[in-house]
């Protein structure tokens, strides 16, 4: 006959998983705004900003250069720089500029002889196709609808999709840091998260740090963003990573030019 036990007697057991979940959530939101943050105008359709991240435990930083933007007001663009020895353009600002762009990145991943990892969608065009490797977790594309982020297995595919990217992995979910991405192997990184509410970020960092390092900044309130982000993926990084945006006005660009030859951009353009 099995044992009975009282309330009294399981008390410890849930005050130590309290305990644990309790942990578990200041972990995963263990950064916090640092240093002199440009703040952006929230309500503003697009806007710049460069922020950093600290994290209290150990006084790890991140700083990223950020673009803000809507989904009413903005759609997005893939340049495509096509499979020659030579890429389209020259380089991130001419193409974005050429293109019509306000901002962009560094797209996503490539095969060594520069055929887009996944599918690519760019002005309608098909290119390369679905793929099923682990890391390309997801897909962000635009239509006539508005701007798109969704895993892989959700994803249903139709006419009108003008631009799209398959890529990953993804770094949150349901605003939580998604779990078992990678703790080693830091280096610069870039990614496009949104709160799913037409509020849209993309950013390219300018220091190094981990899958999980990122995903966490990403998911703790205000350390880069001033809202919660909802959902965020990862775009190809490391030696790949580029920033661009064009202030106007005759203003000086605020440019960060990758350190390799990229397949692809994902830029931002007027509806």
């Amino acid at each position: 006959m099995r044992g009975s036990f009282t309330a009294r007697e399981a008390w410890p057991g849930v005050f130590l998983l309290g305990h644990l979940l309790l942990a578990s959530t200041t972990l995963a939101a263990d950064w916090t705004p640092g240093g002199e943050s440009e703040r952006q105008d929230i309500s503003a359709d697009l806007a710049y900003a460069k922020r950093t991240a600290v994290r209290p435990s150990d006084s790890k930083q991140v700083t990223a250069h950020l673009v803000f933007f809507t989904s009413r007001a903005f759609r997005l663009e893939v340049i495509d720089l096509g499979a020659g020895p030579e890429p389209t353009y020259p380089t991130l600002g001419a193409a974005f500029l050429a293109e019509g762009c306000v901002a962009g990145v560094n797209g996503g991943f490539f095969h060594p002889d520069w055929q887009p990892a996944g599918l690519m969608i760019s002005k309608g065009r098909r290119i390369n196709r679905f793929e099923t490797a682990k890391l390309l977790s997801g897909l962000v594309y635009s239509d006539d609808r508005g701007i798109h982020l969704v895993r892989r297995s959700r994803f249903q595919d139709h006419p009108g999709i003008a631009a799209l990217l398959q890529t990953g992995p993804y770094l949150v979910e349901n605003g939580r840091t998604v779990r078992g991405l990678s703790t080693s192997d830091p280096r610069r990184r870039t990614f496009i998260a949104t709160d799913w509410r037409g509020n849209w970020v993309i950013g390219a960092t300018t220091s190094s740090l981990t899958l999980a390092e990122l995903g966490e900044s990403l998911a703790s309130p205000d350390a880069l963003t001033p809202w919660r982000i909802d959902r965020a993926i990862n775009l190809d990084g490391g030696s790949s990573t580029g920033f661009f945006f064009d202030p106007g006005t005759g203003r000086v660009p605020v440019s960060l030019q990758p350190w390799k030859r990229v397949r692809n951009l994902l830029g931002i353009c007027t509806r």
